[in-house]
């Protein structure tokens, strides 16, 4: 029984390595493939009350003769009465993997995940330790809202973005029925 259990672990732990990178290019793997952190840093900002207003992650990194800092992991943002307002995770090189919102009831109400990273074809090494302008991204939105004061969230936009833009078709519920209606986006 202990040896199942073992080999189904040991699959889930395969698996979760292998996936752990899916939204990454095979240009974006390769390009950053060989650079390895030198070391990470955990920094916490807090409010003149003491109470912790920031938790940032952060990566090291050896590139040349200059060290980059580059935001990486989980950062919460939290108000002046302690209560996380907004999480995002970083991956390894900066780009944003998911990003959740709450409001003051503590309830989820934008949550954006991205699906997929790449780099434009003539980016180096060096231009992507220094600048996301190589990087092209594209992710999901979904925004929940409520119709009533207090009352329990439902589905109220979702599409998708491109580098900061909305793209293709974005639905907006109507939040009392199942309604929507539908808006079309091209990247100009």
């Amino acid at each position: 029984m202990k040896i199942k259990l073992l080999i189904i672990l040991l699959l889930f732990a395969f698996l979760k390595a292998e996936t752990s990178h899916s939204q990454h290019s095979e240009k974006f793997i390769k390009i950053t493939k060989d650079l390895k952190p030198i070391d990470s840093i955990t920094k916490i900002k807090k409010f003149r009350n003491g109470l912790i207003k920031e938790i940032s992650k952060f990566l090291v990194y050896e590139y040349g003769e200059y060290t980059y800092e580059i935001v990486s992991g989980k950062q919460q943002l939290f108000d002046k009465k302690g209560r996380l307002f907004y999480e995002v995770f970083y991956g390894n090189f900066g780009n944003l993997i998911y990003q959740k919102q709450f409001n003051n009831r503590n309830q989820l109400y934008r949550i954006i995940e991205t699906t997929k990273i790449d780099l434009k074809p003539e980016t180096t090494l060096y231009q992507l330790l220094n600048s996301n302008k190589k990087t092209l991204i594209e992710s999901y939105e979904k925004e929940y809202n409520s119709s009533e004061k207090g009352g329990n969230l439902k589905l109220w936009k979702e599409g998708k973005w491109r580098n900061g833009r909305k793209v293709g078709k974005w639905k907006t519920y109507n939040l009392c029925d199942e309604t929507f209606k539908i808006k079309e986006y091209n990247k100009k």
